[in-house]
């Protein structure tokens, strides 16, 4: 006969294993960004117990109750409480929409990070980068370069994206153009803010050499 003890240490492991099967969709809840996660998978899940990673290889939908942010993936990687990694990915939140080859969220630090075939849409204004990170509690997209953007036009080295405001910065090598006005940095880099707003439901984005206190303090972290 099984002893207590060991019966008991099996009850506790079996708890664990349902809970991370996500049956038809779980919360993983705290009151942070990306720690108020309901993942609903697309089909099977395979739990590891030497790691804790539960794998869904059809992929599936993770939903940040807190943010609003949703992530539709090929495939996903799920560590309870510290991360998930995801392939084929569609995101979209107060930055965007997104879509890149792989995303890290990194759950106790409240951020994202996207690689690879990387685009962003938002306000009218498309972005290609190599790589980003967003900050979920400040709401800031910093997106690694070479980096292109379209309507407006420019080329810059870095980029930092205000997902509240919808305004942008222009850091290191930069060119900007909107059809009527074209600008270049100087020789050793610079900055350039782009400060979003609409007219008649256009978007707009009114370029500026002489950056905003507003801005420089929503990106000081950001910053050197």
């Amino acid at each position: 006969m099984m002893g207590a003890s060991r019966l008991g240490a099996v009850r506790v492991l079996l708890g664990v294993v349902l809970l991370l099967l996500f049956p038809a969709g779980m919360a993983l809840a705290e009151a942070a960004p990306f720690a108020a996660l309901t993942v609903t998978p697309n089909g099977p899940q395979r739990y590891d117990i030497t790691t804790g990673v539960t794998t869904l290889p059809r992929g599936g939908t993770v939903i940040d109750q807190d943010t609003g942010v949703t992530l539709e993936a090929g495939t996903l990687q799920v560590l309870e409480g510290s991360s998930i990694d995801g392939t084929g990915a569609r995101v979209t939140g107060s930055f965007g929409t997104l879509k890149a080859d792989t995303i890290h969220i990194d759950i106790p630090a409240g951020t994202l990070r996207a690689s690879g075939d990387l685009t962003l849409t938002r306000n009218g204004l498309t972005l290609t980068a190599n790589a980003l990170r967003y900050v979920a509690g400040r709401e800031v997209v910093d997106f690694t370069g070479p980096v292109t953007g379209t309507s407006p036009d420019f080329h810059a080295d870095r980029v930092l994206l205000d997902a509240q405001t919808g305004d942008v910065l222009l850091l290191g090598q930069y060119s900007f153009s909107d059809g009527l006005l074209t600008l270049t940095s100087p020789t050793d880099g610079g900055r350039l803010e782009l400060h979003f707003h609409q007219v008649a439901g256009t978007p707009v984005y009114d370029a500026a050499s002489e950056v905003s206190p507003r801005l420089l303090a929503r990106f000081s972290a950001e910053l050197p």
